[in-house]
């Protein structure tokens, strides 16, 4: 089933005639599906890789490699160019959106585009050369992420970095259409790329901080029982090629169930004021994909490193995660994609057959089981205290 999953991908299995140059065995291609195989069943060392491809009679005759040891896998990982993987995930987003063209976004507001960042720490001394503070080794991992519909997010685009980085330096390069909204935190806070954004047609919605002070022009009318607090057109004046220039813009603010008050500025005018508010809350879909891939795919300690190496591995672990949407869109299941990859982690040296039978298996009962009910009596008004348990097992 593996074999399927990887010829998925459409890697070329040909020798390439620079990397592979004196290459005995350990080719690109094989090194590339190795490796994506290692991201899939998240091994956790170069030990743990050569073992499993020793023990697996199907993987050794997919790749045509009998055995490899630790020390070729670290080589070829240190010394392969990062825009190798970089461009086969990009195809594999391709695919995903040939997938997933039909995908409406969000019902009423259509697709969205959040941009983040994610960090990943680095060592004390490998990681020296991402240095960032006297405590702090690490890299930073931009990203655009697509929401197709409210059950499908994957990366489109990632600008890999050190941590010293401030997030508006590259956002202009992740800002680059104009079909759907693009969500943003407080990390991105540049009145000029406003201005310039709204000149382009290319809708926003970003959160400023409270300090940020706009010009108000005109308020709109909230509606009743909301937990909006301000609808405004306003005016915000900025420095830009040391010229001060405006732009006019929308506020929008809004306080959270905590009572924790946001203010949002956007240029978006054909929503209303709880649909902005209702773009900004879908913002919490890249925190749950960042966690998503440091807990199920092997990105927070990496296997290598070295510059070159801690890119390649990023573009693997997320092409990893393109190939399980692809695997989730073409079979047409249900399952969320971490049901999927278990599946897959599972059916890996059985047949394709048997892994769809797995995947479309219906549940076998369909009660909810026992429903918990709540403790009777009115609720505790002091914390619980307990006393120090006393016990000897001989």
């Amino acid at each position: 089933m593996i074999c399927k999953c990887l010829d998925l991908l459409d890697i070329d299995s040909k020798r390439h005639d620079f990397l592979d140059f004196r290459t005995q065995k350990l080719t690109v291609a094989i090194f590339v599906k190795l490796m994506i195989e290692a991201q899939l069943k998240q091994h956790s060392s170069y030990a743990v890789i050569t073992e499993h491809l020793r023990s697996s009679s199907v993987l050794q005759e997919y790749l045509g490699l009998p055995s490899i040891s630790e020390s070729q896998i670290s080589r070829k990982l240190r010394t392969l160019p990062y825009i190798y993987c970089q461009q086969l995930f990009l195809n594999a987003v391709c695919k995903l959106q040939e997938l997933t063209r039909d995908g409406k976004g969000i019902p009423g507001l259509g697709r969205l585009r959040i941009i983040d960042s994610t960090e990943l720490a680095l060592p004390e001394i490998v990681g020296r050369w991402a240095y960032c503070s006297k405590h702090k080794n690490a890299v930073k991992m931009h990203t655009r992420l697509i929401v197709t519909d409210p059950d499908t997010v994957y990366p489109e685009r990632i600008i890999a970095s050190t941590a010293d980085v401030a997030d508006s330096e590259v956002v202009m390069d992740l800002v680059v259409d104009d079909d759907a909204i693009h969500v943003m935190d407080r990390g991105y806070i540049v009145y000029g790329n406003f201005a310039r954004w709204t000149e382009q047609n290319k809708r926003f919605v970003a959160r400023i901080q409270q300090r940020n002070r706009v010009e108000i022009l005109r308020e709109r009318p909230v509606p009743e029982g909301a937990k909006v607090l301000r609808d405004a057109d306003v005016r915000m004046a900025f420095r830009w090629n040391h010229e001060v220039k405006t732009a006019d813009l929308r506020l929008v603010e809004f306080t959270d169930d905590q009572g924790k008050t946001y203010r949002l500025l956007t240029n978006v005018q054909d929503l209303t004021s709880e649909q902005i508010c209702e773009v900004y809350r879908h913002r919490w879909m890249i925190e749950l994909f960042f966690k998503w891939i440091k807990g199920h795919l092997k990105l927070v300690k990496l296997y290598s490193y070295d510059p070159e190496a801690v890119w390649t591995q990023m573009y693997l672990a997320l092409t990893a995660y393109a190939l399980v949407l692809i695997v989730k869109h073409m079979t047409g299941t249900t399952r969320t994609p971490w049901q999927a990859l278990r599946l897959l982690r599972l059916y890996m040296s059985l047949s394709w057959e048997a892994f769809l039978q797995a995947l479309n298996r219906q549940p076998s009962r369909t009660s909810r089981g026992r429903v918990k009910k709540g403790k009777r009596g009115r609720p505790r008004k002091h914390p619980l205290k307990l006393k120090p348990a006393r016990l000897i097992v001989k």
